[in-house]
């Protein structure tokens, strides 16, 4: 027994023998380290903290890589100002440039599905929900419509779908941020005249399919006289009194949600004078 052992030590070396000299190799490789992180902590550049900024970037931006030529230019700073990209007739192609140039913008899913119910009722959901008939079975699919906004001029909505609840919501979400466009607000209410931008400055319509959506200026303290989801968009908007009429098949709410987007696109296609611009008191993006 003795000599069978030592000839298997003479074929394989004792492990523990190579295992003492690795980590006396490694020793001062875990020191160097140490020594970085330190240095590096005490620079400013350590591990990002729990709120998630290092110098001033956030960790999403600190992630993004810009494609784009509007990317570049958000990235580098040399572009502050959203309502530059706006006016230009070029889309918005990464949903990164809102966020770093509109920080802190609201989200909100819109009821555009129903949930199941006894007897054929059910109560109004934030996903629509259907499903493909094959062999192997049903394939059900979600969808999800978004509408984000700073409550001061700024809105856009965007439209998801998926096998699964959450990629449709992300889905939703990065378009609703691709398609972000800005209003004008004022007040053109005949009742009010404060030149304040409370409501809008004329009547607009939209229209999807059946659906129109007429909104109207309202004097101050009236509010937002509307549908459900048209409120939720109005109240991202930034728009606070309002009266307005919808006509059609608005039980369909894809269709209600996207004329009442088209109506509010109406304000600033629309030319208006300089002398009429001071009378409704127009204010229109961040000037």
């Amino acid at each position: 027994m003795p000599d069978t052992r030592k000839r298997a030590r003479e074929k394989h070396p004792g492990s523990k023998e190579e295992l003492k000299e690795e980590t006396i190799v490694k020793e001062p490789e875990d020191a160097l380290i140490k020594e970085i992180d330190k240095e590096a902590i005490e620079a400013g550049e350590g591990k990002i903290p729990e709120e998630g900024v290092v110098r001033g970037i956030t960790i999403s931006e600190q992630n993004w890589k810009p494609k784009t030529e509007f990317g570049r230019l958000v990235f580098s700073d040399k572009i502050t100002n959203i309502d530059q990209i706006l006016s230009s007739s070029k889309p918005i192609l990464e949903p990164e440039i809102v966020d770093k140039l509109l920080p802190g913008m609201e989200t909100v899913l819109l009821n555009i599905g129903q949930s199941k119910g006894k007897f054929g009722g059910g109560k109004r959901s934030i996903w629509r929900q259907t499903q493909k008939k094959t062999k192997e079975g049903n394939k059900p699919k979600f969808a999800a419509y978004v509408v984000i906004g700073n409550r001061n001029g700024y809105i856009g909505i965007g439209y998801g779908k998926s096998k699964e609840t959450m990629p449709a919501r992300e889905k939703a979400v990065k378009n609703s941020k691709l398609n972000l466009i800005s209003i004008r607000r004022g007040c053109g209410s005949w009742a009010c005249g404060c030149k304040e931008p409370h409501a809008i400055p004329f009547a607009v319509e939209g229209r999807c399919g059946s659906v129109r959506v007429l909104l109207k200026p309202a004097p101050k303290g009236t509010g937002l006289i509307a549908e459900s989801e048209v409120k939720k968009m109005l109240e991202l908007a930034g728009v606070k009194d309002v009266y307005s009429k919808v006509h059609g098949q608005a039980r369909t709410k894809i269709n209600l949600v996207k004329a009442c987007f088209e109506a509010l696109k109406q304000l600033s296609r629309t030319k208006i004078k300089p002398e009429v611009r001071d009378q409704l008191g127009i204010k229109e993006g961040l000037i």
